[in-house]
């Protein structure tokens, strides 16, 4: 009885967070945030955190650490990646078979067992499914034939990454140079390139990355491999459609689902990037490196910036 009533006091504390601090957001009070000319309202991130945090055993604990709001930030950034995922679906007439949806569900023990341990709950999981069958989509159709032109320059401290990538999208003119100024690898090879022709096929270690999710002329900062030992800084130049290579049929089948997901979200990225992101302060930030929330600027995972050139353009 006394677990209940923790848990109901719970998310009492939680909806009396959500009702204070900041009375307006981007563009309406009433507003989480807007993505595009689309407003995703205040009442559905507050209702759908209230969902999560009443079925979320470990929501004392959560509290304790002061990690409420944490549940808020990822129910909104999946209200926004369902907004990027839908009108990319529908750019590219992408129709999802709802008997694969449900067969997905169904293979996960039904909707509550395949929301559990996440920011879903049992309605919104259908949802979500479909979601991740577009991105399949996209991936699919992308994973052989796409392939950027980018200068590059790998460092290994984030900070500088990040700077020297705010350089750039000032003035793409310091690239060269940057390149040029690239220190060497372990293994004495120069760790920057121009006019590199990158594809998913030859670099899958790059198949999560921003370098898929953007546009040409849009400056990017990322870390170039999973211990963060080394950043790769890139301006990425053209995006180009490729005939695939031969034996590349089954390559879709023996890529990791979740990066091919990752992929699959990029290229959503990429078709919705003139979609405006604002997000009201009381969440935070927008952070497109990982499609997540943060808290703000300083904490994004890595830099997205449109250069200069492209702006004048």
């Amino acid at each position: 009885m006394s677990t209940v009533l923790k848990r109901f006091s719970l998310v009492g504390v939680a909806v009396a967070l959500f009702a204070t601090g900041c009375a307006t957001g981007p563009a309406k009070a009433t507003s989480a945030a807007i993505v595009g000319d689309q407003a995703i309202g205040l009442q559905t991130v507050q209702d759908r955190t209230v969902k999560v945090l009443k079925k979320e055993p470990a929501a004392q604990q959560m509290q304790d650490q002061g990690k409420l709001d944490q549940v808020s930030k990822l129910v909104l950034a999946d209200e926004i990646n369902h907004k990027i995922a839908e009108r990319a679906g529908q750019l590219e007439n992408i129709t999802v078979d709802e008997t694969k949806v449900f067969d997905a569900i169904k293979e996960k023990g039904g909707p509550e067992a395949a929301a559990k341990q996440s920011e879903q709950d049992e309605t919104t999981i259908y949802r979500r499914q479909r979601d991740v069958l577009v991105m399949g989509e996209l991936a699919r159709r992308n994973l052989s034939t796409l392939e950027v032109v980018i200068d590059f320059f790998q460092v290994q401290d984030p900070k500088e990454a990040k700077e020297k990538a705010a350089e750039v999208t000032a003035d793409p003119s310091k690239m060269s140079r940057f390149v040029q100024e690239a220190p060497r690898t372990t293994s004495g090879q120069q760790a920057s390139a121009t006019n590199q022709k990158v594809r998913v096929t030859e670099n899958p270690s790059l198949v999560h990355t921003m370098l898929w999710g953007v546009k040409p002329g849009t400056v990017v900062a990322f870390p170039a491999d999973e211990q963060q030992s080394s950043w790769m800084v890139a301006l990425v130049k053209e995006r180009n459609k490729v005939s695939p290579t031969p034996g590349e049929d089954d390559l879709i089948e023996r890529i990791d689902p979740q990066l091919l997901a990752a992929f699959g979200l990029r290229i959503a990225q990429f078709l919705t990037a003139d979609l405006n992101i604002e997000v009201n302060p009381r969440y935070g930030v927008w952070d497109p490196t990982n499609a997540q929330i943060v808290g703000n600027p300083g904490e994004r995972a890595g830099f997205v910036g449109v250069s200069s050139t492209k702006n004048k353009s």
